[in-house]
């Protein structure tokens, strides 16, 4: 029975032994707790503990998650403000934190926890988080000085550095503004204009004109566009540099002659005629064999200007050095069609019959103004309708009927359909012709021919 007893009494003491070692310390009670989801009673032994280690940052950090996980962001944010006072190294915690200011919609606290964020832990991607939201809420002042700080970092791609000059820029300090637009200037791609018109603009203000006109230069060769081009010569036109401007157009005639109309073309709708006809004086100099559609434009642009004398001149110089007699021909009729036959007295003598025969129709009309009809004939005479464009053979035809008789014009057209050389386009007329000559059963057999 003794010993009963005592089994009874080591096996009891045993049990309290297992239960006192089996009972969860504070630490595992508390992860318990959160792995059951059960805050509330985290919270209440967090704040137990904290009561006697009121500085305690892991009781502090399991607090503010517990707070968090039930909605309650304002204890939360509490929580973790005292957290970081004790640890304010921790870049984990102050994410956590900074997302629970703006949860609250605690935009300004937000944003400063970000920036210490950030500053603690720079990266492309968290600074460019941060400029884009003060430039979102309108804090200019912390944007340029968080893109000053970062530019000085090498942190900033192309773009930001682009807003950080514009941003100076609008402040006058054009100083600054220049050094960041330049490294911009390095970094973005070949083909981008707007920083590099910015940066432009930003050499004009700090009076750096000879540079301007280098920059300008390099990029408009490098862009080789007639729209960009001509917004730089215009930009510098404006700003009042009459000589830097003349200089950039003329280099374009230089080294891209052909896209001289296209940017002379824009000068004058903005108003600075003077620019392009130095440009189309430029382009006649150094051109010697235009091709068609050039000359057409060159008299085009001319005509804007309200320069006929470029274009005679041109002519002038073709006729003196023996150029082709087609691109002579050309530019006759070019400038009789824009500025009026009257335009080519001074030069018509000149103008070789073998220049004007490879515009007969032209010749034609210019020896009917001259009052030949003769003249005006005989290049007729050396027409061939059926290799004309049907434009051109409704031309021919007015023509004929000016310098021939009615039975003249039956004959020619006799002739032609006889060979098999009548233009269609012509054959209602020369029906027409048969009619008015009293030849009816030709004008029947002229339509018959038509529907086959």
């Amino acid at each position: 029975m003794r010993a009963a007893s005592w089994f009874v009494l080591l096996v009891l003491a045993l049990l309290a032994l297992a239960a006192v070692l089996l009972w969860p310390r504070p630490a595992e009670r508390i992860a318990m707790e959160v792995d059951e989801g059960r805050h509330r009673e985290v919270i209440a032994l967090l704040q137990h503990a904290l009561a006697e280690h009121p500085r305690d940052p892991d009781l502090l950090a399991a607090l503010g998650r517990s707070y968090a996980a039930l909605g309650e962001y304002r204890h939360a944010m509490d929580a973790f403000d005292a957290y970081l006072a004790v640890r304010p190294g921790d870049l984990a915690a102050r994410e956590r934190q900074a997302g629970l200011l703006l949860q609250n919609g605690l935009v300004d606290r937000y944003l400063d926890a970000l920036a210490r964020l950030v500053a603690g832990q720079p990266s492309p991607a968290r600074v460019t988080r941060l400029v884009e939201l003060y430039r979102l809420y309108g804090r200019v002042d912390d944007e340029v000085e968080t893109l000053r700080a970062y530019a000085s970092q090498a942190m900033l791609e192309a773009a930001q550095l682009e807003r950080l000059g514009a941003l100076l820029a609008e402040r006058g300090d054009w100083r600054e503004a220049r050094r960041w637009l330049e490294l911009a200037d390095q970094k973005m791609p070949p083909d981008d204009s707007a920083g590099r018109f910015l940066l432009l603009q930003v050499l004009i203000q700090s009076n750096e004109v000879d540079q301007a006109y280098r920059q300008a230069l390099a990029w408009m060769t490098a862009w080789r566009s007639p729209f960009l081009s001509a917004k730089l010569i215009l930009l510098v036109a404006q700003s009042g540099l009459a000589l830097p401007a003349s200089g950039l157009a003329l280099q374009y005639v230089e080294v891209m002659p052909e896209g001289t109309f296209q940017v002379a073309g824009q000068l004058v709708r903005k108003g600075h005629k003077e620019l392009a006809q130095q440009m189309m004086a430029r382009w006649a100099e150094r051109t010697t064999n235009p091709n068609a559609d050039e000359l057409r434009a060159f008299v085009q642009v001319s005509a804007q200007v309200g320069d006929a004398h470029g274009p005679i001149t041109k002519l002038l110089q073709l006729a003196r050095n023996g150029a082709d007699p087609a691109t002579q021909g050309e530019l006759a009729e070019q400038l009789a069609n824009v500025f009026g036959t009257p335009a080519l007295a001074p030069i018509r003598p000149l103008l070789s019959n073998q220049a004007l025969l490879t515009r007969p129709l032209f010749a034609a009309e210019l020896s009917l103004v001259e009052g030949n009809r003769e003249m005006a004939r005989w290049y007729l005479d050396r027409t061939e309708p059926d290799r004309l464009s049907p434009q051109q053979r409704a031309t021919w035809l007015a023509l004929l009927r000016r310098v021939e008789t009615p039975a003249g014009v039956f004959d020619r057209l006799a002739a032609l359909w006889h060979d098999r050389r009548l233009p269609a386009e012509l054959a209602p007329s020369f029906a027409d012709e048969a009619l008015k000559s009293g030849r009816a059963g030709l004008h029947d057999l002229i339509w018959s021919s038509m529907g086959r």
